[in-house]
């Protein structure tokens, strides 16, 4: 039985990967915060997530993590879903994790592969079976071996489709046969969604059924009837939709996440500050890569 109102039935569409907003003296902005999912909203996003690596939780200590959770559901709507990121490297403190996000009402989890540890993929069952036993919300797996250093196989996958807990996963892995065989084969109680914006568009026409998505912090509406289009068959609308924001969507990939998009944001004056090291801003070649996107919809913002 799940332990939450999250279905899978709420994870559709676009559901923005929040970044954490800073002030000029790097600390969490939380009044930003707000305006960023207001924006987001208004915009006719499905759902937020907060606290994944787009949200810097790496470098954001317990405090400000804590905060950071606490705003993203009270700046939200009343039954609009409320993810929060609470994977480590560290099964026990990814468990602690999901109690604390429960604690401030958030809807769901999102839990990365355990990076630097690279486990087997046994270990990797363990990992996700007891967070998922523990858990007081529902699991969202996240697949992203290009940066945990480790990807779960499509059968562990499958296999832990089946935990009652479990009911989806994030694929971010560039590879859209992969999402096609877990969408055909994992049950109607597990979806699939699409962890890269590039590939967001075939990803739906082989089974996902929605994005988590770093676009939309800066271009809500745009890329949700880009997706809406998709689900309703309107493929050469959709097909429009992503040519018209493809050059955006190459600049935000020159460089790591989430240093593009908090310089796309800062470019059209939102001012959400700059990313904490070990990241860097961004070079002055991807600045004006960004720009001249920008400039090409801006009259999209």
């Amino acid at each position: 039985m799940l332990k939450s109102k999250l279905k899978t039935t709420d994870l559709h569409g676009v559901i923005t990967a929040l970044i954490t907003p800073f002030d000029q003296h790097s600390n969490v902005n939380l009044t930003k915060y707000d305006e960023l999912i207001s924006l987001g909203w208004a915009g006719g996003v499905s759902g937020i997530v907060a606290l994944g690596t787009t949200g810097e939780s790496p470098v954001l200590n317990a405090e400000e993590w804590l905060a950071v959770a606490k705003q993203a559901v009270s700046s939200s709507p009343a039954g609009k879903p409320v993810i929060i990121g609470v994977g480590t490297n560290s099964t026990a403190t990814t468990v602690k994790n999901s109690f604390l996000a429960s604690d401030v009402g958030a809807d769901g989890v999102l839990v990365v592969t355990p990076y630097y540890n690279k486990p087997t993929q046994a270990g990797l069952e363990r990992h996700f079976l007891m967070v998922a036993d523990e858990s007081p919300l529902p699991v969202i797996l996240y697949h992203i071996p290009g940066r945990s250093g480790v990807g779960i196989s499509l059968e562990l996958t499958l296999k832990l489709a089946e935990h009652p807990n479990i009911i989806a996963i994030k694929e971010a892995g560039n590879d859209v046969w992969r999402s096609s065989e877990i969408a055909r084969k994992a049950s109607n109680d597990f979806v699939v969604l699409s962890g890269d914006d590039n590939l967001t568009l075939p990803l739906l026409a082989v089974g996902a059924v929605g994005v988590i998505s770093v676009i939309s912090n800066i271009m809500p509406m745009p890329f949700v009837k880009m997706i809406d289009a998709m689900l309703s068959d309107e493929l050469i609308q959709a097909r429009d939709w992503h040519q018209v924001l493809s050059p955006l969507l190459n600049a935000l990939s020159l460089e790591t996440n989430p240093s593009p998009i908090k310089e796309a944001l800062n470019i059209v004056g939102l001012e959400m500050g700059q990313v904490r090291p070990p990241l860097a801003q961004v070079s002055e070649s991807t600045h004006e890569s960004i720009k001249i996107a920008l400039n090409e919809l801006k009259n999209l913002l």
